[in-house]
């Protein structure tokens, strides 16, 4: 029997599915079975009782809603698998990858016949050696050896442990050792054996081979490693395991490595002792390798690290060279668009590592080495800033420099206080520090250069002045006007510009050339050679009077400085108040 709703047209469907009469009741009925029932006009009561259209519609939702939710989990599952099967995949691959250690034997990072050279940190657990500073490096002699392999705790994957077993180690003070056992990741290294030419290693990770076969075991070979950290502006760290070697070879001394009748004593100065340069810089030469006009692939850039002036400077002399500081760190601290802000320079000198690394929370303790001289070129940086970032200083360009000038000022008289201090001749203990400046007695002598574009050149002539008058006499001012040519020619050849500009940065900022970085190394070793040359006597005299720099007066500077902001003040307040 039908019953047919008002409603209902002859040519239109029903508002709501027709039932059949002796169906289930509804708890037993299936959703696929209800869409395919047959079709006649339900009395208008069971619209009421069952209201079946919008209960189709809410459990299409739920539906959806469920199949969508369970294609989403299936999907971070596979991603999931897939990852964990391409870390495995590499890891193997790696592994794979590995060269041969058989006939080989393992020389521990700590051993006392491999030279460091700059601030290195070593691990609590004594796994690994740690140097953060661009252009750190070690040096090692060896014969019996013709395999030179290097062991690195850097990898592709980070945050991977130790895999030597390692004491626990819960100590976070910043004056123990650090407590690091994960891996840094990959690092390009230059390697140089003997008076070869450098070695290119980019991304460099566990097991690298230096040679393989190629050296003569009977002869005596020394090799360099060096990190020069131009890869990005990330801070990278160079992690040092240790060296692998044929098992019949053997590590010599290297010149003040330790002597031979006591291996494992502390290395003390002897007659054949290197001389120390520390250079302070915001302006490194290591970028030089960027120049897009003469770089021509990777490694390019990688040497880039042994063309910049300090290491240049140091190459000259045959001396040891240690380099503080980022490119584009400012010397004040919080520095709008600075390297490493809110640290800056002042702070960095007195830390075992550049800020965002793991050593910049360990004081550095000033016990391995007394430089024989210290050059410090800063100010770049903070100009770069103080024009950029004038607004949000708030702050006139004359009182910023002053700012530089206070900072600078304190940074020396804390570098004499606390960093190397004098000491007479009878008290000091020349024992404490693996290289011992000849002139400690006195003061190391500070060359503080007027930047290569003349920045700040008023500041930091200020800054040697106050010192001097408050008896600082080894603390010397270098005028660097006519060093270089500060016009470039952008059509020019790469050849013939000391300076390029460096448009990968956030702000542009202006770098030295090959040329540049060989014009300013040739120009500062006349001024250090005193200091570093082996035979003093064949150094140019350089009179004193050069240090003192074009007569200037401050007071009317400075009042000129304070009209002309006064100046711009009034304007800006005329037209944009």
């Amino acid at each position: 029997m039908v019953y047919h709703s008002p409603y209902s047209t002859p040519d239109g469907t029903p508002l709501a599915p027709e039932v059949v009469e002796a169906s289930t009741p509804w708890s037993d009925v299936l959703l696929e079975d209800l869409r395919t029932t047959i079709q006649f006009n339900p009395p208008i009561r069971l619209i009421r009782k069952y209201g079946y259209g919008p209960h189709k519609t809410r459990f299409r939702g739920w539906g959806k809603a469920l199949w969508l939710s369970l294609f989403v989990v299936v999907g971070i599952w596979w991603a999931f698998l897939r990852q964990q099967d391409e870390g495995y995949r590499s890891e193997k691959k790696m592994v794979e990858n590995l060269p041969a250690l058989d006939g080989l034997q393992f020389i521990d990072a700590n051993h006392p016949y491999i030279r460091y050279v700059g601030r290195w940190l070593a691990t609590a657990d004594k796994t690994h050696k740690d140097g953060s500073f661009p252009g750190v490096y070690f040096d090692f002699a060896l014969n019996g050896s013709s395999t030179v392999l290097i062991s690195l705790r850097n990898s592709e994957r980070q945050n991977q442990p130790s895999t030597k077993d390692s004491r626990t180690v819960s100590s976070t003070l910043p004056f123990l050792p650090l407590t690091n056992t994960s891996s840094a990741a990959p690092i390009s290294l230059l390697v140089r054996i003997d008076d070869e030419e450098y070695l290119v290693l980019p991304n460099a990770t566990s097991v690298v081979s230096i040679c393989r076969g190629n050296l003569s075991p009977n002869l005596r070979h020394e090799i360099r490693i060096i990190a020069p950290m131009v890869g990005s502006d990330s801070v990278e760290t160079l992690q040092i395991e240790g060296i692998w070697i044929d098992d019949g070879g053997q590590l010599l001394p290297y010149q003040s490595s330790p002597s031979t009748a006591d291996p494992f004593s502390q290395q003390t100065k002897d007659t054949a002792q290197r001389r120390m340069l520390e250079i302070v810089t915001d302006l490194s030469g290591s970028i030089a390798g960027k120049d897009r006009r003469k770089n021509t692939g990777t490694s390019r850039g990688i040497l880039g690290g042994v063309m910049g002036w300090e290491y240049l400077l140091g190459e000259m002399f045959g001396s040891d060279h240690v380099t503080i500081g980022n490119d584009g760190m400012c010397l004040i601290p919080d520095c709008i668009g600075g390297r490493g802000s809110p640290a800056g320079l002042a702070d960095v000198f007195f830390q075992s590592g550049p800020a965002g690394s793991e050593q910049y929370s360990h004081p550095w303790f000033f016990q391995e080495y007394t430089p024989d001289v210290i050059v410090m070129n800063i100010g770049s940086s903070d100009w770069d800033s103080f024009q950029t970032h004038t607004q949000e200083y708030n702050k006139t360009l004359w009182e910023l420099s002053v700012i530089f000038e206070e900072t600078y000022v304190t940074m020396i008289q804390a570098i004499r206080a606390l960093a190397y201090p004098k000491y007479s001749s009878a008290t000091m203990d020349s024992s404490r520090y693996i290289y011992s400046a000849q002139n400690a007695a006195a003061g190391v002598p500070i060359f503080i250069m007027r930047p290569f574009r003349g920045q700040l050149e008023q500041a930091t002539h200020a800054v040697v002045d106050r010192l001097r008058r408050d008896g600082d006499k080894s603390v010397f001012w270098l005028d660097t006007s006519g060093w270089l040519n500060t016009e470039v020619d952008f059509d020019g050849r790469a050849e013939d510009q000391d300076f390029f500009l460096d448009e990968e940065r956030a702000t542009k900022q202006w770098v030295l050339t090959e040329r540049g970085n060989q014009r300013v190394a040739i120009l500062l070793h006349n001024h250090v050679c005193r200091y570093l040359a082996r035979e003093v006597d064949k150094c140019a005299f350089l009179p004193p009077e050069i240090y003192l720099g074009r007569a200037l007066d401050h007071d009317a500077i400075r009042l000129n400085e304070c009209l002309e902001d006064e100046k711009e003040r009034k304007l800006k307040k005329l037209f944009w108040n």
